[in-house]
Order: structure tokens, then sequence, then C-alpha cells
């Protein structure tokens, strides 16, 4: 487990077993692991991975408190083998609550999905 910069009152840890790293994420009111929806639920290959270090973009609303974060992964293709997807999960932050709210192939489209109203 490594903690990596995180803004205002959040904690941001990375996380890691033999074969995928998440990111798990504390804040005010708040606990959420990444484990379940990035490695399990909606994996995009074999052997999920968060980069090192996290490629995390912090996405603020309108009146300057954070609403969401971005969060690069890699994985491995199912078919050939290779380290050669990637995603961007983007996450909404909530008073007392955590989510993915989608998943983009680029940053742009996750900075609009982050943007959005999307709620948990």
């Amino acid at each position: 487990m490594q903690q990596c910069p995180a803004p205002d009152d959040w904690r941001l840890l990375l996380v890691s077993s033999d074969e995928n790293t998440w990111i798990d994420l504390t804040g005010p009111g708040v606990t959420w692991s990444g484990e379940r929806p990035i490695v399990y639920e909606s994996p995009i290959g074999n052997f999920p991975s968060v980069g090192v270090p996290p490629t995390v973009e912090w996405r603020r609303d309108g009146r300057g408190r954070l609403a969401a974060m971005i969060v690069g992964v890699t994985a491995q293709n199912r078919e050939t083998f290779k380290t050669d997807r990637s995603a961007f999960y983007v996450v909404r932050l909530l008073a007392n609550t955590v989510c993915v709210i989608g998943r983009a192939a680029s940053s742009e489209e996750g900075r609009l999905i982050a943007d959005s109203s999307k709620g948990c």
C-alpha cells in the first residue's frame, strides 16, 4: 500500500495484490475501495492495474468543490496477452458516497463524464 497525493481532506492509497492494483479513497464521511469496480465488475482485460504512480485527475464543480476523479488503468489483452489495454475510470465524489460513474477511452472523454451531472 502506498499513499499518494490527494487534495483537501481526501486520502488516496494505491493498493496491490500479486496480480492487480487499484485505488482506495477516504474522505469526509466516506471510505471507498476501487478493487471491486476496477478489478472485478468492469475490468478492461487481464490483471487490471492503476499506473505507478497513479495517473489521477481531480475534477471540481463550479463552486470549487471536489466532484470527481479520473484514474488511468492498464490491462493485459485477453487474446494476445500483451499489456496494451487502457481506460480511464471516472469516479464521482459526493458527500458520504463515492462510485464509478463511467469508463472512457480518453482523458477528454473522461472529463466530459466527470463534469456531467451523472450521479451514483
